[in-house]
């Protein structure tokens, strides 16, 4: 669970910016795919850009199923999931180009494979 002041899209983003660097790097899917989702969710994160859910959810129907593993399936629930789950924040995000959280981001995944 994420405290109250925490901000869930830029965890997601986070988090899908992760599942980006754990692809074996194998697939389409993963490679471009995930990039590209996780890239969107970091411009949105950012305060930059257009409310890109809908292409955020196209990407996420194309990457889903079409990989050499299960890896990018995964990743795209995580992120469908994030969007409805976090909705008023992404609403927040794009239409008033404010975030309504205060805190810090709290997940640690790494941010590259070592």
């Amino acid at each position: 669970m994420l405290p109250e002041s925490s901000c869930g899209l830029v965890e997601t983003a986070h988090v899908a910016r992760f599942l980006t660097g754990e692809s074996a790097g194998q697939c389409g899917p993963c490679v471009r795919g995930l990039a590209a989702i996780a890239g969107a969710l970091e411009r949105a994160a950012r305060l930059e850009g257009k409310d890109e859910r809908a292409r955020i959810r196209r990407w996420c129907a194309q990457v889903g199923g079409r990989g050499a593993c299960h890896h990018p399936d995964g990743a795209v629930r995580f992120v469908a999931s994030a969007l409805d789950v976090f909705a008023a924040e992404l609403d927040a995000h794009s239409a008033h180009r404010r975030c309504t959280r205060t805190g810090a981001r709290v997940l640690r995944a790494p941010t590259r494979r070592t």
